[in-house]
């Protein structure tokens, strides 16, 4: 089976299930915007989990005649599998993704380096100072890259909810064929301003207590 036939498939699913599937779709959606990279594992497990225990019941003839296993069964088994696999390769993407941008950043400042003759390669004084700029780029982007992707997905798995649920065309958000789709950027942003307050309030909860043994005599 195509990864394209897959695809409509699974989108097929969904749309057919209406409002019994749109409304958790909204909910884990909610809770991925909300809580950010957190919950990436659970939400990625879960929807792997769903799609894969729809899927997968084409697959059961293939087994024979007198399969080992029932079809609930091996339903259940092979959607534990697809969910194990979508959090391990949703993780790698993101960390392809951290080191892909961490590159790209190295390789612009190398390349204007040599337009100002500074070659940042050679030297060994510039050179140390680049890797120490790639290593914290680094740390960085691989937070970043995960908060982002969390606001990002679950912006466009509420507005896949919305649409399933309210009967819309779903096409509109393949950014192609209508505009919809880039909508989730700013859910994207939001997203990523609601877990830097979170990060900041949990520093606060942090420091409070310290701050009152400070003054314990």
């Amino acid at each position: 089976m195509a990864t394209e036939d897959i695809g409509n498939d699974a989108l097929g699913i969904l749309v057919d299930g209406g409002l019994l599937y749109a409304a958790p779709m909204f909910g884990l959606s909610l809770l991925l915007v909300v809580e950010g990279r957190k919950r990436i594992p659970l939400t990625i497990g879960l929807v792997g989990f769903v799609l894969g225990f729809g899927l997968v019941g084409s697959l059961y003839p293939l087994l024979g005649p007198s399969p080992p296993l029932e079809e609930q069964a091996f339903r259940f088994v092979a959607a534990v599998a697809i969910a194990g696999v979508s959090v391990s390769v949703a993780q790698m993407a993101m960390r392809f993704l951290a080191a892909g941008l961490v590159y790209v950043v190295i390789t612009n400042l190398i390349a204007n380096g040599k337009r100002f003759d500074i070659d940042l390669e050679g030297d060994a004084f510039l050179s140390g100072i680049l890797t120490l700029i790639a290593f914290f780029l680094s740390f960085g982007f691989r937070r970043l890259v995960p908060a982002l992707m969390a606001g990002l997905v679950g912006t466009l798995g509420m507005m896949l909810a919305v649409y399933i649920a309210l009967g819309w065309p779903v096409e509109r958000l393949n950014g192609v064929d209508a505009p919809d789709a880039y909508f989730a950027f700013i859910g994207m942003f939001v997203s990523a301003y609601l877990q830097w307050k979170q990060i900041q309030r949990k520093r606060e909860e942090e420091e409070e207590p310290g701050m009152e043994k400070e003054y314990i005599f």
